[in-house]
């Protein structure tokens, strides 16, 4: 058992409020921890010391009067004396914007110096997918009518994207154009008949 709920349970000993149970816990861990032990003996001579010790006894009437004496005390003090130093608002400005400032400097540190977390990879088998995908179809002929009629549009996408990198945009190459000699943009012309011809 551990020492810091052991130590716990000598002091609710103590104090009275520890079950039976839980004192023969006690006295089981006290035999082996020579710690305990000597934690148990501390606090007991506390405890007696607490005990032996003489309370001021204040009469009812000191506490009527309290807030009349406090408040004579504080009407006796001069404005002199009640007046802050010349330096305190200066050093409570002082305090407030080193405040400030170390806030603004974590908040600059986390922001830019945080840790990314890492983003997870997943990776998919083709098989694997296509295996999984027809086990789910099974012999159902709609479900696979489906599948095929998707599988045909993403690849009819995946041509049109590719179309239309390939396709050359004649609009940007004006400049081009312009700088061509008269026998160059004749020999374009024809080679171009040439490829719709063909």
């Amino acid at each position: 058992m551990k020492c810091k709920k052991i130590e716990k349970w000598i002091s609710d000993n103590i104090d009275g409020e520890l079950s039976e149970r839980n004192k023969n816990k006690v006295e089981e861990h006290l035999q082996k921890c020579s710690l305990c032990r000597s934690y148990r003996v501390g606090l007991e001579k506390i405890h007696r010391t607490a005990k032996n010790l003489d309370s001021e006894k204040v009469s009812p009437d000191y506490w009527k009067d309290f807030p009349l004496k406090i408040k004579a005390r504080l009407s006796s003090l001069t404005p002199e004396k009640r007046k802050p130093g010349p330096f305190a608002p200066w050093w409570k400005w002082a305090w407030i914007g080193a405040g400030l400032i170390l806030v603004v400097f974590i908040g600059l540190f986390l922001f830019y110096f945080k840790a990314k977390p890492e983003q997870e990879v997943y990776v998919f088998s083709y098989e694997d997918s296509l295996q999984r995908i027809s086990q789910e179809i099974g012999s159902n002929s709609e479900l696979e009518d489906i599948f095929n009629l998707v599988i045909l549009a993403s690849i009819g996408e995946s041509l049109e994207e590719s179309r239309r990198e390939i396709v050359p945009d004649f609009f940007d190459l004006s400049s081009f154009l312009e700088d061509l000699t008269e026998e160059e943009l004749i020999f374009l012309g024809s080679e171009i008949k040439k490829g719709v011809k063909s």
